[in-house]
């Protein structure tokens, strides 16, 4: 529900406007800091980790056919001694969560304080660093999900918040005395606001008062004792750049008018969380950032949220795959090992190279929010959060497909492992909705700079000499042509995989200027097309990361270096034919595709509210 009522305002604008990588951003190391304290001690001379000057959208760019050649490379974030300290904090805690003596509670509310200002008790870290620590907690997907949302919120209210809700809230968040959770989601919309949660401002008290009902999932019995709650401030009609028509607000659970409820949702611990909101007062002070900063807070929060939740995804995915490769190793068949069956080699091979392209976009991801001065990264965080989510419902049935009922055996893990990823499939938001938001703002900026020939192409009778020189272009989805040489950009083992991700920018591009001359602002209602668009747009992402990844590895010699290469390279095949037959249907348009014939089909069973068509064996005489 949330991002279908974040592409509404998002629909309105479009139509109103119709890789050498960066050099090593690290903190610099003072002379007497101590990198060997322990992951529970503060370190309050941590320096804060330097960002460049922000660069333009790296994903944005490539629907116009442009490529920042110096992102190309895979990122370093952290200088040695950062990388040092941090590993040597993560190995402190996992020795104390492990050992399962009193000062494993020390440890779990540490994890509270991950994001939080040094000042206030956390240890400001970057969302790279973030990441990396939040692999402690894969067996405990409840328990990240949690400190992970917990985490971003601090974060925010470190960068955005007021003095008076920052000496109120932080230090009591970083220590894990209170819980913060977000309430994002409705069930019900409103044509008149962007969320049906409603805030009015008493301009002669100076407070907020908030009405609505705003629910979100927990797998864990976690009370949180802060929300972070959306509300609309304006009606639609007010809708601007310059006038927000929501805004942030931290709400203390406590606070009267504030009920909340849980209900069950299905099975394996799965509840809903209600929290309604009656006539609740909110003082200024509790605003996060000010009344025109909604977008901007949520936007920050959304892309952390995804990427950091994606780290728990492809754990998820690594401990189906491990379990799966150790049954194969101990199985035989009639014919002979498991292990030598072509199809479970191929199937654990590909599932391999999806994990390795899910990790290497979480971190080329954090990289640019941890690098550059406010990056515009939306869509990275988006394509992260889309493509860990498929693969995860994807591949969890892995083990079914290959094994049949055997999977579901006792003593094999599988079952478990499929309601896990079921439960962190549905605990989030709609993967179509993120898909809609990736093709809508890709082609935003499309359109914003590619009007004039947006114009040309769907004027043609009024531009003959352009129409003319575009009978006579050289490049098209079926035969692209290559336009910046990005071979050179990676190891030479690297060749296909840089030619092949090359091939699928220029079509991304076509495709992008194809849609918006056949459609204009009305291509906000094609959503077949828009999901193919955002599909596009995703295996280029995840095929950039994989090949950037695979480079580094064989150029610094890490171990199994020439096998990532290999895997980049098939990762990288496969996924450039399934863009050029992706962009090939947008180029044909929905008369030729069936997406007509969906429609046509769906409108016949709204009218007769089932399924309509006759018996097999029925007869007409």
């Amino acid at each position: 529900m949330l991002l279908r009522r974040a592409c509404r305002p998002l629909g309105r604008s479009f139509a109103r406007t119709c890789f050498v990588r960066h050099s090593t951003v690290a903190s610099q190391e003072p002379a007497d800091s101590d990198t060997g304290s322990s992951a529970i001690n503060i370190n309050l001379s941590k320096p804060a980790h330097v960002r460049l000057p922000k660069k333009n959208p790296f994903m944005k760019s490539m629907f116009v056919g442009t490529v920042d050649t110096e992102l190309l490379s895979f990122p370093e974030s952290l200088n040695r001694e950062e990388q040092a300290r941090l590993t040597k904090q993560k190995d402190d805690l996992e020795r104390i969560m492990q050992s399962g003596n009193k000062q494993s509670g020390a440890a779990s509310n540490e994890l509270y304080g991950l994001q939080g200002p040094l000042e206030y008790g956390g240890n400001q870290f970057i969302e790279t660093e973030l990441a990396f620590v939040n692999e402690l907690l894969a067996d405990n997907r409840s328990k990240a999900m949690i400190t992970l949302e917990h985490n971003a919120i601090v974060k925010l209210i470190a960068q955005y918040g007021t003095d008076v809700s920052k000496d109120l809230y932080l230090s009591k968040l970083c220590s894990g005395e209170m819980i913060a959770a977000s309430a994002l989601y409705e069930l019900d919309s409103s044509r008149q606001t962007m969320f049906s949660t409603v805030a009015s401002l008493d301009f002669a008290s100076g407070n907020w008062t908030l009405s609505g009902t705003k629910i979100f999932l927990r797998n864990e019995e976690t009370v949180p004792g802060l929300l972070l709650v959306i509300a609309s401030t304006k009606s639609m009609q007010k809708l601007s750049k310059e006038d927000g028509t929501f805004a942030a607000f931290l709400i203390d659970t406590n606070a009267p008018g504030v009920r909340i409820s849980q209900s069950d949702l299905g099975t394996g611990g799965l509840a809903r969380v209600t929290i309604e909101l009656n006539h609740v007062e909110v003082p200024e002070t509790h605003l996060v950032g000010r009344e025109t900063d909604g977008a901007t807070v949520l936007s920050k929060f959304l892309s952390a949220v995804r990427v950091q939740s994606s780290v728990v995804r492809v754990a998820l995915l690594k401990k189906v795959l491990n379990s799966l490769t150790d049954f194969c190793i101990n199985s035989k068949t009639s014919t002979g090992d498991m292990i030598d069956i072509e199809i479970v080699r191929q199937q654990l091979a590909r599932m391999a190279s999806i994990i390795y392209a899910s990790e290497s976009l979480i971190y080329m991801t954090a990289s640019l929010m941890d690098d550059f001065e406010n990056q515009d990264v939306e869509m990275e965080a988006a394509i992260t959060k889309v493509f860990t989510t498929g693969s995860l419902l994807n591949l969890s049935m892995l083990p079914l497909q290959l094994l049949g009922p055997q999977a579901l055996n006792k003593e094999c893990t599988f079952e478990e492992l499929f309601n896990d990823a079921l439960k962190m499939f549905v605990g989030d938001e709609s993967v179509d909705s993120v898909n809609l938001f990736i093709a809508l703002t890709g082609l935003q900026y499309a359109g914003m700079h590619t009007y004039e020939t947006i114009k040309k192409d769907r004027n043609p009778a009024m531009n003959p000499s352009y129409v003319l020189s575009k009978l006579f272009e050289k490049t098209s989805i079926e035969n692209p042509k290559k336009f910046a040489n990005l071979q050179q950009y990676f190891h030479p083992s690297l060749e296909p995989a840089a030619h092949w991700i090359e091939h699928s920018i220029v079509r991304l591009k076509l495709a992008t200027e194809c849609i918006l001359s056949r459609h204009g602002v009305d291509v906000i209602e094609r959503h077949i097309e828009l999901a193919r668009l955002a599909n596009v747009a995703t295996l280029i992402y995840a095929m950039t990361a994989s090949a950037s990844r695979a480079s580094r590895s064989y150029c610094i010699g890490l171990r199994h270096a020439a096998q990532d290469v290999h895997l980049a390279n098939m990762f990288c095949r496969e996924n450039s034919e399934k863009i050029r037959l992706l962009a090939l249907e947008l180029e044909k348009g929905p008369y030729i595709t069936s997406d007509d014939d969906y429609n046509v089909i769906a409108r016949n069973l709204f009218r007769e509210k089932r399924y309509y068509f006759e018996h097999p064996i029925t007869k007409n005489f």
